[in-house]
């Protein structure tokens, strides 16, 4: 039986071999035969992207944003931005953006989420969302309600849109769930 087992593996292997072969060439056609149009090779799926706006090379420019939790459990999240530029808030239930006008954000990976919910803190979820108008959202996804406070703080660079979220308060957020050692330490006898 074991012996069959190679012989069978290598007959596959020749006869895909010999069937990926190529046909022979066909015989030109005779003189004065109508001769098909050769098929077109299928058209390339094109896909539908963003209008690619022009960037001014002179236009602010936003980085990835951040996240920290500071001393006392409260929680900053910040944009960088190139230039000082003109900032608005929008509050939402369960989501506030502050919007940057004319940033753009050049790179893709600045534009993927900041994941927080495994913090304790209000913040769930951070990301930069550009807008077909030229501007750009910084959005923040609350896991429950919060008041931050925002704030442009100068740089040597630009600025940088700091927002501030309080402590949550005590009990406000289930405590993620301890790895069960009873468990482990039961296997391992």
């Amino acid at each position: 039986m074991r012996r069959s087992l190679p012989l069978a593996l290598a007959g596959l292997l020749i006869g895909s071999f010999a069937s990926a072969e190529e046909s022979p060439p066909k015989a030109p056609p005779p003189a004065g035969a109508s001769v098909p149009a050769a098929p077109k090779a299928p058209a390339k799926k094109i896909r539908k992207a963003k209008k690619a706006r022009k960037r001014d090379p002179k236009a602010p420019v936003a980085n990835s944003p951040g996240f920290q939790i500071l001393a006392g459990g409260v929680s900053r999240v910040w944009v960088e931005i190139s230039q000082k530029v003109d900032i608005t808030e929008h509050k939402a239930e369960g989501r506030i953006a502050y919007r940057m006008k004319g940033v753009s954000v050049p790179t893709r990976t600045n534009r993927l989420p900041l994941e927080t919910m495994f913090f304790q803190t209000p913040v769930g979820r951070v990301l930069l969302a550009e807008l077909d108008d030229g501007d750009v959202d910084l959005v923040i996804e609350l896991k429950q309600p919060s008041t931050p406070s925002y704030k442009l703080v100068e740089t040597e660079g630009g600025v940088t849109l700091q927002v501030d979220f309080p402590a949550p308060a005590a009990g406000s957020q289930p405590k993620p769930a301890a790895p069960k050692q009873a468990r482990a330490e039961g296997a391992m006898r």
